[in-house]
Order: structure tokens, then sequence, then C-alpha cells
């Protein structure tokens, strides 16, 4: 009696064991952090936070907002890779940059182009940038036909312009791919 009662504590003792501290690297992660065991550390922690959070029990609204903010970072994550060759590939000439200069002369003053040139390019890439993306979100608006699915779910509400994804707000710096997008402007015609 005395060994089955042993040896049952030392399956639970197990079991237990195996449970908390079951967290690995995968192949793919350990060839991922390259040898860098800072990298690695975090990987790891990082599991150890979802094996403790998957025991918790998450209300009906903490999920919401827990796959709420999944889907910003997937949709970040798809935007980035979708626009990054093209994002980073932008080009401001010269011509450019001293036109931005000369139109907006009297916001700058009398501080000279090669002193703002650098801050008028990032500025004017970032512009193009926004522009791509803008585009991309216009036809989004028209594949999918969101005025009128806003229209037909919020009938009384003014429809205001369709904002880009609250993950893109902040803008990257130039060599930076998915730029924030301000909102597209609303349509005043629906297209069909």
């Amino acid at each position: 009696m005395k060994n089955k009662l042993m040896v049952s504590f030392l399956a639970l003792v197990l079991v237990a064991c195996g449970s908390s501290g079951s967290i690995e690297l995968t192949k793919q992660e350990k060839e991922k952090v390259n040898g860098d065991v800072n990298v690695a550390r975090q990987l790891l922690v990082q599991k150890a936070i979802l094996k403790d959070a998957s025991a918790e029990k998450l209300s009906e609204d903490d999920q919401y907002n827990l796959n709420l903010a999944k889907q910003e970072v997937e949709v970040s994550y798809y935007l980035q890779k979708k626009f990054e060759s093209e994002l980073n590939n932008i080009q401001v000439s010269e011509e450019e940059a001293q036109k931005y200069y000369d139109i907006h002369k009297a916001e700058i003053g009398n501080t000279p182009f090669e002193s703002v040139k650098d801050a008028i390019v990032a500025q004017i890439t970032y512009e193009k940038q926004t522009g791509i993306v803008n585009k991309y979100y216009e036809d989004l608006l028209n594949k999918y036909k969101i005025e009128e699915i806003l229209k037909k779910d919020f009938p009384d509400a003014a429809q205001p312009a369709v904002e880009a994804p609250a993950a893109q707000t902040q803008a990257p710096a130039p060599a930076e791919a998915a730029p924030a997008a301000p909102a597209p402007e609303a349509k005043t015609e629906e297209k069909k």
C-alpha cells in the first residue's frame, strides 16, 4: 500500500512538473534566434506568460479585446508585408524637394534649403507612402461595399470617413514600411 501511494505521489509530482515547466523552443525558433540567448530568453518568457494566461478565465469583454488586439497585429503585419518593397523604394528627386521647399517657404522661414532638405525628403516620402496605403483603403471600401454595409447597419448615423486600422496610426521612420495613413475622404457619391 505504501509503495502504491509513493508511486501515485511521484506520478502526480511528475505530471505537475511537466505541465508547469513544459515550455521549450521549437526547432524553427532556435534557428530564428541564431544563438542569441537574450532573444531565446524573451521567447521562453513569452511562452511562460502565455501558458499562465491560458489557465486564466477571461470575461467575454476580455476575450473580445484580446481578439481585437490580435486582429490589429495581423493587419499591421499584413500591410507591412504587402507594401514593404513599394514603400521602401520611394524616390524623391532634388526637384521635388526644391518645389516643396518653394511652396512651403512661408512656413519654413529663412532656413536654407540644404538645412531642411532631409526633413523635406522625409515628409514627401511619408506623403507618398500615405497615398499608396490610402489607395488600398479606398479599393477595399469599393471592393467590399463598406459604405453600403454601414448605411444598412447604421441608417441614422452620419457616415464618417473610414480611418486606417488602429495599428497603423503611428508614422514609422521613412525607411520603415507601412506608414500611418490618414483617413480617406468620405465618399459623397456611392459608386456602383
